[in-house]
């Protein structure tokens, strides 16, 4: 567990082809230039990967985040309310 840190959690979908709001505690501006992938965690201690399409800045603390193999508001909604790691 210790290569993985938490860095935010998926709070919601946003448009209808997959993008969802990524809420970060970063404590700055930043578009995750240069991430390739994020992790979410399916079971205790078992993290599933997710390759980053896209990352748009929003706000100070929120970031627009596309995804591989999800292209559906519905595909979205499955994995809100996940941490992000």
């Amino acid at each position: 567990m210790a290569e993985y840190f938490k860095i935010g959690k998926l709070v919601s979908t946003f448009g209808l082809k997959g993008e969802m709001i990524l809420k970060h505690s970063l404590g700055k501006k930043t578009s995750l230039k240069g991430l390739k992938a994020i992790f979410t965690e399916d079971r205790k201690d078992s993290f599933f990967p997710w390759f980053v399409q896209s990352a748009k800045v929003k706000n100070e603390t929120e970031i627009y985040l596309t995804i591989e193999g999800i292209s559906s508001k519905e595909d979205a909604a499955k994995i809100i309310q996940r941490e992000v790691w």
